[in-house]
């Protein structure tokens, strides 16, 4: 199903995968890319945007399948220096599962992204660790927030109340979960911690539809537990 949505909280959905639109003084940025299926209907959902940006908030092929396509439109490119390694090679951060009701499918994820490599491309700005404030230097109300875990260079962005967080949360199966995987469950747990202490009222989920945070506190606080 797709989903299309213009508002506080702009984005694409298709194929369980979730695009968003920030606005900014100078331009747009897009978060995320989604799948080769996913790319027709997401630049007709962009068509009246001036996209300036393409944010990355991992380099895993369901976020960054189409970011070389994006970048050949003249949109830059933006990842974070830790998920250099990881593009079109999943398993140079081979992940582990969250719970032990996701053992079968981290085997299949791990086995899988052997073969799933999205197409090449070169980031025109990697973010480093001091770069949580780059997003104001562009033109967007908004800060960069590490969340690694499900990558080591997994990034996300705050702005007016919500986080766009990737997949350092979901809500895949079409309610608030945990991610199914991590390449270190011990940096998964901190980023949560970290969403804890952000407390804002959205999470923009890299898979499902946004989710209010008073919808995902039950759920992180009983998994930290």
């Amino acid at each position: 199903m797709t989903v299309i949505r213009s508002g506080r909280i702009s984005f694409y959905a298709q194929s369980d995968v979730t695009c968003y639109l920030l606005h900014g003084t100078g331009g747009d940025l897009l978060i995320d890319t989604g799948l080769p299926q996913t790319f027709r209907g997401m630049q007709k959902w962009l068509c009246n945007a001036d996209l300036k940006y393409v944010f990355l908030t991992h380099a895993h092929p369901d976020h960054d399948w189409n970011a070389a396509k994006l970048q050949r439109t003249g949109a830059k490119l933006l990842l974070s220096v830790h998920d250099m390694d990881l593009r079109r090679n999943f398993v140079m951060q081979r992940v582990m599962p969250t719970a032990d009701r996701y053992r079968l499918r981290n085997i299949v994820q791990n086995v899988g992204g052997r073969f799933c490599k999205s197409p090449p491309y070169e980031p025109d700005i990697c973010i480093g660790d001091a770069d949580g404030g780059l997003l104001r230097t562009l033109g967007f109300d908004a800060e960069i927030i590490p969340l690694p875990g499900h990558t080591y260079g997994s990034l996300g962005i705050l702005s007016r109340g919500i986080l766009y967080c990737g997949d350092a949360f979901t809500a895949l199966w079409h309610k608030p979960d945990i991610t199914p995987h991590a390449v270190s469950p011990a940096l998964m747990r901190q980023s949560l911690q970290t969403i804890l202490r952000l407390d804002p009222q959205w999470l923009a989920c890299g898979h499902g539809l946004p989710v209010r945070m008073r919808d995902a506190l039950p759920v992180i606080e009983s998994y930290l537990r």
